[in-house]
């Protein structure tokens, strides 16, 4: 535990110094956030592909680099529609492999939609966000995600004895789960207290203060409150990821952050939480 406590330190201050970068241009969190898709990407291919051989991975790999390289300057330029567009040409890519090579199995063709899916097109999200909203709904994404997450595996630790979902996640209890959702709330305020309240400098384009006239209480329950539904996301997001890991028989993705595993296993919630995140905020561009 205190190994994987430092290295959450580590890592939360080098998320702090990209958004402080981000406020002199936001292409700096998109960099990063390329690298880490990246890595999460290879990361998958390597878990999906079967142990006798390379012909599952000859397919996802280009059909995983195509979307991954497409995603950013068609969701830059067209929005969400562009992550669809590169979603359907990695799509299409991985048919014509599948359709002219003899050897690759459907199943082969099937693990390659999925691994454009997951993490690339959901991923890819975050790019919109940014685009469009600046870093605030980015920051809820990934805050509320990573805060949740930490609560969950905390007070479950500490205090879970009755098991959720043993067949899925073996260590998440009812305890975590519920610690959980409250840890969501609880990191909603905190990203209004630092981001908003606080000015944290970083970019920002759209804010909850515009909706409420500077009224902290009705912006903190706000917060809290959207804090609480994208914790929901960030547990099933969690869960999806152990689900994933018992079937092709592995405990982490990598082996990158040490205790924290792979890029994949720490991400995995914010995959969930950044669509949760771009649903809220259409709701709120088209009807508030």
């Amino acid at each position: 535990m205190l190994k994987r406590t430092i290295t959450g330190v580590i890592m939360a201050g080098f998320l702090f110094l990209i958004l402080w970068l981000t406020s002199f241009s936001h292409f700096v969190f998109d960099g990063v956030v390329m690298v880490v898709g990246g890595i999460a990407a290879w990361e998958l291919t390597r878990a999906l592909s079967n142990p006798e051989g390379e012909k599952r991975f000859s397919v996802i790999l280009p059909a995983v680099l195509i979307a991954w390289l497409t995603s950013y300057p068609l969701a830059f330029f067209f929005g969400y529609m562009g992550l669809l567009f590169a979603t359907l040409i990695a799509t299409v890519t991985a048919f014509i492999i599948f359709i002219f090579t003899a050897k690759i199995r459907i199943e082969d063709f099937f693990a390659t939609v999925f691994a454009v899916l997951y993490p690339i097109a959901l991923l890819s999200v975050l790019f919109v966000l940014n685009n469009e909203y600046g870093m605030i709904p980015v920051i809820l994404a990934i805050a509320i995600g990573t805060i949740s997450d930490l609560f969950a595996y905390f007070i479950g630790a500490l205090f879970g004895k009755k098991k959720i979902f043993p067949k899925i996640s073996p260590k998440k209890t009812y305890a975590g789960c519920i610690a959980g959702l409250i840890g969501g709330a609880i990191g909603g305020i905190i990203v209004y207290l630092i981001f908003e309240l606080g000015g944290f400098p970083t970019l920002v384009r759209f804010s909850f203060l515009d909706f409420f006239d500077d009224s902290v209480g009705a912006t903190v329950g706000t917060y809290a409150a959207v804090g609480f539904i994208i914790a929901v996301f960030s547990e099933i997001g969690d869960l999806a990821a152990s689900r994933i890991k018992r079937e092709v028989g592995i405990k982490d993705y990598g082996k990158l952050l040490g205790s924290h595993g792979g890029i994949l296993d720490r991400i995995d919630s914010i995959l969930f939480t950044s669509v949760c995140v771009a649903i809220i905020m259409e709701v709120i561009a088209r009807f508030i």
